[in-house]
């Protein structure tokens, strides 16, 4: 390896570092209360190693998310790609959507104060990167969605209609999850949310085949702590 792409490497490896030591003093004191020095202090580095890589704490911000987004955009991608039937996709999705929420579970105040950040900010980057990566989603559902009513699993419906309210379904369910304290499954929730919004769009043949299996989740619901 040469000596330029050891440096890279080395150099790639101290932003990551560094990335990765600001999520836990931006979960522990929040954005606005966080300072430089408490991140170079966790990261055991001088402060202005930190502007050597970010020139200012809101840079660092949006690069904590993007970290997070990036994983988060290519495993969707990925569970939409390793199969190949729109209901198979949709399981797919629900999983890696709860595998995020439940992996960074800890650090949830980061996502919801960037939202927060977003809105208030001047920088428009903080708000395109979240509409950037919504979109992605929104046709990756989308797309799903359209191959169901292609093949007749689905009744009609704008496909971009249910997509957009799909992820702000997704991101409430994780929200009250957060606020009732994780005290039940995330899993069943996001499986029990798909119970409710299949049965009411799933045409007559599909609807048939896993009626059985519908009627337990509706009736069972989330909230038990024995879920099975």
């Amino acid at each position: 390896m040469s000596r330029n792409k050891i440096e890279e490497s080395l150099r790639s490896e101290k932003k990551m570092s560094i990335i990765q030591c600001a999520i836990g003093v931006f979960a522990e004191k929040g954005f606005y209360s966080a300072k430089m020095q408490d991140i170079a202090e966790a990261a055991m580095i001088g402060k202005g190693t930190i502007y050597e890589y970010f020139s200012t704490k809101e840079e660092l911000f949006l690069a904590v998310y993007d970290y997070w987004m990036d994983d988060y955009e290519m495993a969707m991608e990925q569970a939409v790609e390793s199969h190949f039937d729109p209901v198979s996709k949709a399981d797919a999705l629900i999983d890696t959507t709860v595998d995020f929420y439940e992996k960074h579970a800890e650090y949830a105040s980061i996502l919801l104060e960037f939202w927060a950040h977003a809105l208030r900010s001047k920088d428009d980057h903080f708000l395109d990167r979240i509409r950037s990566m919504k979109k992605k989603l929104e046709l990756i559902g989308k797309e799903v969605t359209q191959q169901m009513q292609k093949l007749k699993l689905f009744k009609s419906v704008d496909s971009a209609s249910f997509s957009v309210l799909e992820l702000g379904i997704s991101d409430g369910i994780f929200l009250q999850w957060i606020l009732d304290g994780k005290s039940y499954s995330l899993r069943e929730a996001y499986k029990f949310r798909q119970s409710v919004i299949g049965s009411g769009l799933m045409m007559p043949a599909l609807k048939l085949l896993v009626a059985d299996k519908i009627e337990k989740k509706l009736k069972k619901g989330f909230l038990s702590s024995n879920q099975s």
